[in-house]
């Protein structure tokens, strides 16, 4: 199994690529037909994120979500997945992640599953994830998945996430990302900073990921 730190450094290079590429194509579409829309960055292998290594494997995972019931990644084959790492009583950067997500979901003419992993076993508790799900305006459009740190450790070891913990006094900031699954469950495309999360690009790359035939055979899941 691929660990994470491939997968970051993938993802790291494509960042820098993609860049340097938004620094010298104009908003035309060239010869070889990639190009750019609405100030969002050039296409980049058909998509607006960054594309991870294509033997990253397929992965499932089980969590309770916000009403206590047990969640399966795996019950979503065949769809795309979006997923992503918050917590609950975040007040910068998880309210705005959520935030393009939903305009992304709200782009779509369906719906399409979206779930977002707790990064602070111990601040997410039922009330403040509640409270979250409200604020936020996506009661009934997220599964919000909560569990131990030791449930929670190899999913964020998997997908290279820093999650919220306190150390003494020192709080460190948890990875901002957003990573869309196909369906196989296999991390196909990512956005690791705010300034690419925006939800054209992400509505543009779920139904990219959607056209695609799924498997014919399913490929074996990596449990994490």
């Amino acid at each position: 199994m691929l660990i994470h730190p491939r997968l970051r450094l993938a993802l790291t290079v494509a960042a820098i690529c993609a860049a340097v590429m938004v620094a010298i194509v104009t908003l035309t579409v060239n010869s070889s037909g990639a190009g750019t829309a609405g100030g969002l960055g050039p296409l980049v292998n058909g998509f607006y994120g960054e594309t991870a290594p294509p033997t990253m494997p397929a992965v499932d995972f089980a969590l309770r979500n916000q009403n206590r019931q047990t969640i399966q990644l795996s019950q979503y084959a065949g769809k795309v997945v979006v997923l992503t790492f918050v917590y609950s009583t975040c007040e910068d950067t998880c309210p705005v992640v959520v935030e393009q997500i939903r305009g992304a979901l709200n782009d779509l003419p369906h719906r399409v599953p979206a779930i977002a992993v707790s990064v602070d076993p111990e601040q997410d508790t039922p009330s403040n994830v509640s409270a979250f799900l409200i604020k936020e305006d996506v009661v009934g459009e997220f599964q919000y998945l909560v569990g131990s740190v030791s449930q929670l450790e190899p999913i964020w070891k998997f997908f290279g996430i820093q999650p919220q913990i306190k150390i003494k006094s020192t709080t460190s900031d948890h990875s901002i990302d957003v990573v869309l699954l196909d369906k196989a469950g296999q991390p196909r495309v990512a956005y690791t900073d705010v300034s690419q999360m925006d939800p054209d690009a992400m509505a543009h790359d779920i139904e990219a990921l959607e056209a695609e035939p799924a498997p014919k055979v399913p490929p074996k899941r990596v449990q994490l």
